[in-house]
């Protein structure tokens, strides 16, 4: 790479552009925010960045695994893409418009190095991952979350092969097949040949082409893309990290936060009916701010969810991007004969994983 971000040079990239002052770079702090394992994420705090600052984010061309897993780079301007749609879609009349969620702004663009700079999420907030593996477990941030995702596929739907024009740039799905269907339907499917030919039709699921129903997918939408501020009732939900975003099928989006969910509760089993009434409440406010747009019939997108689920469930075991916290044989026992149950029909809908998990502890 001609420019590799990191914290030390943060500062003087933003002041050589002009984004900052040179008198708020004496001044100005960064700090490493990771950025998973695919970019770097770096957060300046400066004068005249507003209360927030800036981040700057980088994609890699080699992700941070142990297994060899490579995408190309240029997904970073589809993140753009991504960002730069909902921002517009907040500026629309109606639901959609509401205050209880939001994303970053993107103020500027490097292609050669593969790196843009966007507004910080509001200070004080928490990372909804952090939250969830501690027990701070609210219905009503689920709720909100939910909603969030609803109103994002029903006003991105689209039936049949006419898609309005501001969609076109998600149709290409490379970048979803590189960070999503490689490393965990195709890389769990090698690990486990008896079940390679459920997985692989639910790989191609999620590949719907011009012809089929479809929507704006996040395709990262996980709790740790989320941060939350206030409590309760009054929670705004800020949504990160954009770079899967494609024209595909919703119902990745839903496996794919209900997958975590499920995670949190083999990890966390003592908490297992607090996070299965959290996905409850996820589940009810998605369908209501869908309004049938996407969802169709809630019986037969219930099942597909959940078969879904099933395989993200042991991509997160066997595939390239392990869930890290769990590490105990037992938990990721517990999760492959529970991946086991629904790819073969025996479980199919959420009350029956919410059984199984509840009876854990």
């Amino acid at each position: 790479m001609d420019f590799e971000l990191s914290a030390d040079n943060a500062i003087p990239y933003l002041a050589e552009r002009g984004l900052i002052t040179p008198a708020a770079s004496r001044t100005a702090r960064s700090e490493f925010l990771g950025g998973g394992v695919s970019n770097v994420v770096i957060r300046v705090s400066a004068d005249g960045t507003g209360g927030d600052g800036l981040v700057l984010k980088q994609s890699l061309p080699k992700l941070r695994v142990e297994e060899d897993w490579f995408a190309d780079r240029e997904r970073i301007y589809r993140e753009r893409a991504g960002i730069d749609y909902l921002s517009r879609f907040h500026a629309r009349p109606g639901p959609a418009a509401a205050t209880t969620w939001s994303t970053p702004q993107v103020i500027h663009e490097d292609r050669k190095n593969f790196l843009f700079v966007m507004t910080s999420a509001p200070q004080g907030g928490a990372n909804w991952k952090e939250s969830l593996l501690a027990g701070d477990i609210d219905p009503n941030v689920a709720a909100r979350v939910g909603a969030m995702l609803g109103e994002i596929h029903g006003a991105s739907a689209v039936n049949g092969d006419d898609a309005p024009a501001d969609l076109r740039a998600f149709a290409d799905l490379d970048c979803f097949v590189q960070l999503r269907i490689d490393p965990y339907h195709r890389a769990t499917a090698a690990a486990h040949p008896d079940l390679a030919g459920i997985i692989e039709a639910e790989a191609r699921r999620m590949l719907p082409g011009p012809g089929d129903r479809r929507a704006l997918v996040h395709g990262d939408f996980s709790p740790k893309n989320i941060i939350v501020n206030r409590d309760g009732a009054d929670a705004r939900i800020f949504l990160l990290d954009f770079e899967v975003v494609h024209l595909g099928n919703p119902v990745f989006d839903l496996a794919f936060m209900l997958n975590h969910f499920t995670l949190k509760a083999i990890y966390q089993p003592q908490w297992a009916k607090r996070y299965n009434q959290a996905v409850q409440s996820f589940w009810s406010h998605y369908l209501a701010a869908c309004d049938g747009n996407v969802a169709g019939d809630p019986d037969d997108l219930e099942r597909d969810t959940v078969r879904q689920l099933g395989t993200l469930l042991l991509a997160r075991i066997d595939g390239k991007s392990p869930a890290e916290y769990l590490t105990a044989d037992h938990q990721k026992e517990f999760a492959r004969t529970l991946a086991r149950s629904i790819l073969t029909g025996e479980t199919a809908t959420l009350s029956q994983i919410h059984h199984r998990l509840n009876t854990m502890a």
